[in-house]
Order: C-alpha cells, then sequence, then structure tokens
C-alpha cells in the first residue's frame, strides 16, 4: 500500500492544539500512512500570546499520529454480518 497525500484548500484547513505547547497548528495537508498505521498532519505552528490574544512566530511543522485498528466489521458475501475481527 502507498501513501495517500491530501493537500488541504483553503475552506477545508483546520486547527489542531500542540499537546507540548502553548501553540496551534494550521493544518494545510494530511499524509496517511496505512502500512505503518500513521496519519502526518503538515502545516505551520503558530506561537500563542493568549494575554494579547495574537499568534506569533510562525514556522513549518509536521505532527506524527500512530493509529491503531480495534476492529475491522463487515459484512460476508452471502450478506450476513460477520463477528469483528479484533
Amino acid at each position: 500500500m502507498s501513501e495517500v497525500v491530501i493537500n488541504l484548500n483553503e475552506d477545508q484547513r483546520f486547527l489542531i492544539e500542540d499537546p507540548n505547547s502553548d501553540a496551534v497548528i494550521m493544518v494545510d495537508r494530511v499524509t496517511i500512512l496505512p502500512v505503518a498505521n500513521q496519519i502526518i498532519y503538515s502545516g505551520y505552528s503558530f506561537d500563542v500570546d493568549y494575554e494579547k490574544m495574537d499568534f506569533t512566530s510562525r514556522r513549518k511543522v509536521q505532527m506524527l499520529l500512530n493509529t491503531k485498528v480495534e476492529a475491522v466489521f463487515g459484512d460476508d458475501d452471502e450478506g450476513g454480518e460477520r463477528d469483528a475481527r479484533t
């Protein structure tokens, strides 16, 4: 399986809080790596000055998310339900 890259247009971009700092990340590209069970959010990080309500210090960043498959649900070829595989 190859990676899937989704470049977001202006209306699709979104903000994520950086869990390690007082920064937010504006995501402009999402990369899905199925083999590694990872999602990479790419974009720009902005430090937040909450007192002045201002964004500062723009820099290019990537945020890596590891995923875990909990269960797979589906129907068999006969149309009946199968049990979840975990």
